[in-house]
């Protein structure tokens, strides 16, 4: 495996950040990855239509049984684009005889209800194991990440119904009025004391909806499913370790030769020095070191047969006292500290309200500690001048810590550690004006489009941001 080709970063992530990195996969290059899904599908359910087209609920199901031959096909695409190859549309083809037959019994048949289909599909089709290499491969690829893989098996079709029903709806509203007659015509033939029984037309186009949906949630489903692979993988086999050597490998480059060629050019002349010397003589010197002397102990045991020598001793009177005595005191000095310690829980609830409370608040934000000494005195101020010497990524994230510690020494915002950007502004948004929500949506927005997204922002609008700080100390009128 050549992971010095890898075309994204190869890093240990958090389950839900390699989910996303597989979706950002699949955004890349989407339309190829909904092209050849389609390619692996298009035959047969043309078939299938053509067999089942009185019976359109049948050919949801053949649709729904037969989605991981489109899944094996995305994850070809996804596992190329990986290692920076772009496979022809002919190899593509190729592929598509093995997507419909590889394993079929166990893949269509035996575990096509199993949650971890976007996992161990990857297992299956990239590293080609079976029986009981498969199986323990498997287990040891998903078990950081067993609920993860349970989410998107839950999520998975609970969004393709929601998207099935959007897409209905949306056809709905874009038939013109007066070409609408075969729709109105089967809607008044329905009869609402038999729901069951929907009129053909209806049924068709809930189904060509619902394939429709099912086939771009598969997509990114299969994405995901490929990123959690990759990460995992990252965990057990350590491939961030092994970029780094070869990375240290190539930086130290003609140099590390030279050494190298050097140290076994010299090695013939130790060993020759080495020879020179009688074996036997090394052996004596070795030998007489002070470690390979042999040391005697001698322990003299009392006879036990010598009654002179037992001694039956008991416990004094007065020790049980002091040591009954002792262990009372040591509980009640605890049980004072105890309740000098947690003081602030017996006091009353009118005093509690009498000085506001601030929760627990963050002073990790973006990975580093925040603070009056952390952040510099002139915050826009510093912010430009990284932006100036073409630090976007670190001029924004000065300006949104800092606007988070404002808010959570001026306004006493409770931002707790694990908080999100969205988490921050709903607090902030419901802290009021003396918070100011509005600068603090605009910098929030302008922050993740850039660390997220990795949308640039304008200079003028960074400018803008630094120039309406509103964190300002004002003089009285």
């Amino acid at each position: 495996m050549k992971l010095d080709s890898v075309t994204a970063e190869i890093r240990p992530r958090g389950d839900w950040e390699a989910i996303d990195l597989g979706l950002a996969m699949v955004r890349r290059d989407f339309w190829r990855c909904f092209a050849v899904w389609w390619l692996a599908l298009l035959l047969p359910m043309a078939a299938a239509g053509w067999w089942l087209w009185e019976s359109p609920v049948l050919w949801l199901m053949t649709f729904w049984w037969w989605k991981p031959a489109g899944s094996r096909l995305v994850l070809f695409e996804l596992s190329r684009r990986l290692f920076g190859e772009l496979p022809s549309a002919q190899l593509s083809l190729s592929q598509i005889p093995a997507a419909w037959t590889r394993r079929f019994f166990y893949r269509f048949i035996w575990a096509r209800f199993s949650p971890w289909l976007p996992v161990t599909l990857a297992v299956e089709d990239l590293e080609r194991l079976r029986g009981k290499p498969y199986k323990l491969r498997c287990r040891q690829i998903t078990r950081r990440s067993e609920g993860v893989v349970i989410w998107l098996y839950l999520v998975s079709d609970t969004v393709a119904c929601w998207l099935g029903i959007a897409c209905i709806m949306l056809a709905k509203i874009f038939i013109p009025d007066g070409l609408d007659t075969s729709w109105r015509v089967a809607i008044e033939s329905w009869d609402p004391e038999n729901p069951s029984a929907l009129p053909c037309l209806i049924l068709r186009a809930f189904v060509v909806c619902f394939m429709l949906a099912m086939s771009l949630t598969d997509v990114f489903i299969t994405g995901a499913g490929f990123g959690v692979y990759l990460n995992n993988r990252t965990w057990i086999e350590g491939w961030d370790v092994e970029l780094a050597f070869k990375r240290f490998a190539l930086r130290l480059g003609k140099p590390a030769h030279l050494v190298f060629l050097l140290c076994v050019g010299c090695m013939p002349l130790t060993s020759l020095a080495a020879t020179e010397r009688d074996p036997a003589q090394i052996i004596r010197e070795v030998m007489t070191d002070e470690a390979f002397k042999v040391h005697t102990v001698i322990d003299n045991v009392p006879n036990p047969s010598n009654h002179s020598l037992s001694w039956d001793w008991r416990m004094p009177d007065w020790m049980g006292s002091v040591l009954m005595s002792s262990a009372l005191a040591l509980i009640i000095v605890t049980i004072l500290w105890l309740l000098w310690k947690n003081q602030r829980a017996f006091k009353s609830r009118r005093i509690r309200m009498a000085k506001p409370a601030v929760a627990d608040t963050s002073r990790i934000i973006i990975g580093r500690i925040i603070s009056s000494e952390t952040l510099p005195h002139d915050m826009p101020a510093a912010a430009w001048a990284l932006w100036q010497q073409d630090l976007p990524k670190e001029a924004l994230a000065l300006l949104y810590r800092g606007a988070i510690f404002q808010a959570i020494t001026r306004a006493h915002v409770p931002i707790l550690e694990s908080d999100t950007e969205n988490d921050c502004l709903r607090r902030v948004n419901h802290a009021g004006p003396h918070a100011y929500p509005d600068y603090f949506r605009r910098i929030t927005d302008t922050w993740s489009r850039l660390a997220y997204a990795g949308l640039m922002p304008t200079e003028h609008e960074v400018a803008d941001l630094c120039q309406q700080w509103p964190f300002i100390e004002r003089s009285k009128l």
